[in-house]
C-alpha cells in the first residue's frame, strides 16, 4: 500500500477546480481542506466556495475513526449545513482514497475519488446524488499548502 499522506498527516491542502451542479453548469471552485489529528479522532474541515459568489459557500466538518498505517478502511462522520449528517467510509487503495457516503435518512448518497498524483498533490472527483438526481459533482486539485 502507497503512504497517503493526506489522512496521514496534519496538514492544510489548497483546492482549486471545478464545480458543476445540478443543472449542468460549471463553476470556478477554490477552497481549503485541514486535516488535523487529536486524541481518539482525525478532524477534516474543508471551505469550497464558487468563485465570484460569496454566497455559495460549502462548509463540512468530518470526524475520523484513526488508522493505522498499513489499515486499509476506517469511517467517518460530518455535519454539512447544505445536508445535515452524513456517514461514510474511507478506503484506501494503492494510490487512491475513495469515500462513499450517505444521509442519515439515505436520501443523499455520494462518493468522492481521491488519487495521490505527487507527494504534495491530489486529484480529487466527486458527486452527491439524491436517489436519481445528481445534486452536484466536483472536479479539484489539493495542492499541500
Amino acid at each position: 500500500m502507497i503512504y497517503q499522506p493526506f489522512l496521514f498527516e496534519e496538514n492544510i491542502w489548497i483546492a482549486k477546480g471545478t464545480y458543476m451542479d445540478g443543472q449542468g453548469r460549471y463553476h470556478p471552485v477554490a477552497g481549503e481542506t485541514k486535516i488535523t489529528h487529536t486524541d481518539g479522532r482525525w478532524i477534516n474541515d474543508s471551505f469550497m466556495a464558487l468563485q465570484g459568489d460569496k454566497q455559495a459557500a460549502y462548509k463540512t466538518r468530518h470526524e475520523i475513526v484513526p488508522m493505522e498505517r498499513g489499515q486499509e478502511l476506517t469511517t467517518w462522520s460530518s455535519e454539512n449545513p447544505a445536508f445535515g449528517k452524513m456517514t461514510g467510509k474511507f478506503i484506501i487503495i494503492d494510490d487512491s482514497i475513495i469515500s462513499l457516503f450517505s444521509s442519515g435518512d439515505g436520501t443523499l448518497q455520494g462518493t468522492e475519488y481521491l488519487r495521490l498524483v505527487y507527494e504534495d498533490l491530489y486529484s480529487s472527483r466527486g458527486c452527491i446524488l439524491r436517489g436519481e438526481q445528481k445534486i452536484s459533482s466536483w472536479a479539484v486539485k489539493l495542492r499541500k499548502k
